[in-house]
């Protein structure tokens, strides 16, 4: 049986292992995963029938938690990257000139600029429905699977409102998800550092709708951990918080040997490590989520101090 420290080393130098081994190591690494990773159902990296919803506003992280630290892979379902695959394509191209009068590539080869991501938004979301029909197309080739291999999903979301979740669970459930399979990751970031990294961005979220889209998720993450029992009307699996800002929640290291550092907690890829990480479980599979008045003091403060003000954490 492989040391976990030699495993990792062998992910670091990009081997390639056999499904045999990875299964092998998983079993015997099972308690040292779970410590390390966001995992879900209390399992590490299961194969089929889970969903994660990463909430977040934008520029919070989500993507970097989602590579580093949740232990599940899937069909990622991403609005984002669908805007630019959209806009390669001759036939939308074609059409969003002729009807609209704009140039949709050229729209999306500069997204520093925040008008740029507001109109790219409205014609993928609103005018095209893009979105929603690749999201259509998937759930279709998902229908044709046999219940127990169902496809892990990752859908990349602000979460702003509790209708997104209502959607989800009810397509989700109706596809043959079971719902203590559908989970959450939060990701919880400090609004001032996601507009600073925001301006960083490729993609530049306009600095009222990235406000708004934190405060958004901030106040559908209140009312989902206050909603008792009733949440298991659209999904009961796990929900996590997990704190995000850099230098402070999390750091990512670089070294050529980082599968060494095995007392870290995170995971290891290409040739980096989580050296810090900070998450909570606010609900677990099966059971019924912490009201926001019965989470500890200090999360609450916290969640407090990093989102826009008006939403009642630290009551």
């Amino acid at each position: 049986m492989q040391k976990f420290s030699s495993f990792i080393e062998s992910l670091i130098q990009e081997d390639i292992l056999s499904d045999p081994i990875r299964e092998a190591y998983v079993a015997e690494q099972y308690d040292i995963l779970l410590e390390k990773l966001i995992t879900v159902g209390g399992k590490a990296y299961p194969k089929f029938g889970n969903v994660v919803i990463m909430a977040g506003g934008a520029g919070s992280g989500k993507g970097f938690v989602k590579s580093n630290l949740v232990g599940m892979e899937g069909i990622d379902i991403d609005v984002d990257a669908l805007k630019q695959l959209a806009a390669k394509a001759p036939m939308i191209k074609k059409r969003v000139s002729q009807e609209l009068g704009m140039d949709i590539e050229k729209l999306a080869g500069n997204l520093k600029k925040p008008e740029n991501v507001s109109k790219l938004h409205g014609i993928i979301g609103d005018f095209l429905k893009l979105d929603s029909r690749r999201l259509k197309a998937t759930y279709t080739s998902i229908l044709s699977a046999a219940s127990d291999r169902k496809p892990n999903i990752i859908f990349d979301t602000t979460l702003k409102d509790l209708q997104k979740l209502q959607n989800l669970g009810r397509q989700l459930t109706a596809i043959g998800y079971d719902k203590s399979s559908i989970h959450i990751v939060w990701v919880v970031n400090d609004i001032e550092v996601a507009q600073a990294q925001n301006k960083k961005r490729d993609r530049v979220v306009p600095a009222e709708i990235l406000v708004n889209t934190h405060r958004g998720a901030s106040n559908t993450m209140n009312d989902i951990v206050n909603m008792g029992k009733g949440l298991k009307k659209y999904m009961d699996g796990d929900i996590v918080f997990a704190f995000n800002k850099v230098g402070v929640d999390s750091s990512l290291v670089k070294s050529d040997k980082a599968g060494k550092k095995i007392g870290m907690k995170g995971k290891t890829k290409g040739g980096q490590f989580i050296k810090d990480a900070e998450y909570f479980y606010v609900k677990r599979k099966g059971k019924a989520p912490t009201p926001s008045a019965k989470l500890e003091t200090e999360l609450r403060r916290k969640i407090a101090s990093y989102v826009p003000k008006g939403i009642s954490w630290d009551a």
